[in-house]
């Protein structure tokens, strides 16, 4: 297993923008995610998945709604003022590093979210992008298999 995380960078187009990225307890989301996104796509490349403790020091939760809407209505207010579209990811560290966030939360709903009675689903992802490395206090590999035979 390598030692070293490869975070995403600023203007990556990554979800959150800068940050190495977890699934928050989700197993079965982060092997997905391996198996479909991670590395290079040929037949045999080896994909992993590992557990670490991560302290989340000064969080941006944009899982708390009140939070989430004032994101929105920053990049709202920041678009009208240069006129130019930006990326969620892109206001995330605008803000993110007006306020020394060091991980960044929030969930997101794949496509085709199947909803059970009183809304509750399997299919919501809770993301983290962990933006000071130094917040990743450990690491442990808990499953690994390659491209075309997993």
């Amino acid at each position: 297993m390598r030692t070293n995380f490869k975070p995403a960078g600023k203007n990556s187009g990554a979800y959150l923008g800068e940050g190495v990225y977890f699934f928050d307890n989700q197993l079965s989301h982060a092997k997905t995610w391996a198996k479909n996104q991670a590395g290079k796509r040929q037949r045999g490349t080896v994909i992993a998945v590992i557990e670490s403790e991560i302290k989340y020091g000064n969080l941006m939760n944009l899982t708390d709604p009140e939070a989430l809407e004032t994101v929105k209505t920053f990049k709202n207010a920041y678009e009208r003022k240069t006129n130019i579209p930006v990326t969620l990811a892109t206001i995330v560290d605008i803000v993110a590093d007006k306020t020394n966030a060091e991980v960044v939360k929030a969930c997101r709903y794949p496509g085709n979210t199947q909803l059970m009675p009183q809304g509750f689903t399997a299919d919501v992802e809770i993301i983290l992008a962990v933006r000071a490395i130094g917040n990743i206090l450990s690491k442990r590999l808990v499953w690994s298999g390659m491209i075309g035979y997993t």
